[in-house]
């Protein structure tokens, strides 16, 4: 198989770019109506970044550094980590659920009451959101490490 780099790099740049059309529609420079979103413009934006550097690192596969594809790596995986911790802890913090119950009402069938749901819905998105937020933390923590230690001559 010949040594072909032109997929790589045409679809790193495509997820690169998709990420900044994302990004720069968070950030309003791209006029786009909040109801698009669906969700705050600020984790849209996490996300646009999170596709950004993706894109960025497949592109920097087929480069001849190295360094920059373990940097571009690495924060790839810190913006996807810090978009799940910080869309978990949102959902927590805004209540999750609909409140709905989602087993059909009937004869002789179990149906959860709207405020047990919204407890059960609730303790879900508290439990993830603090364990997101503990990965996100114990990472962070370790790429600044990594960062910042020196090399040694």
């Amino acid at each position: 198989m010949p040594d072909d780099r032109r997929g790589p790099l045409v679809i790193g740049a495509l997820a690169a770019a998709a990420g900044a059309m994302v990004f720069l529609a968070a950030g309003d420079v791209l006029p786009v109506p909040d109801k698009t979103f669906g969700a705050p413009r600020w984790l849209a934006a996490v996300l646009g970044l999170g596709f950004f550097f993706g894109g960025s690192y497949i592109v920097s596969l087929v480069l001849p550094t190295p360094w920059m594809g373990r940097l571009l790596g690495a924060a790839t995986i810190l913006t996807f980590v810090t978009m799940g911790a910080l869309l978990m802890t949102w959902q927590a913090l805004t209540g999750g659920g609909s409140g709905r119950s989602f087993v059909p009402s009937g004869t002789g069938s179990f149906v959860l009451s709207r405020d047990a749901t919204r407890l059960i819905v609730g303790a879900f998105f508290w439990i993830f959101a603090l364990l997101m937020d503990a990965i996100a933390l114990i990472a962070w923590v370790v790429a600044l490490r990594v960062l910042l230690r020196r090399q040694s001559p």
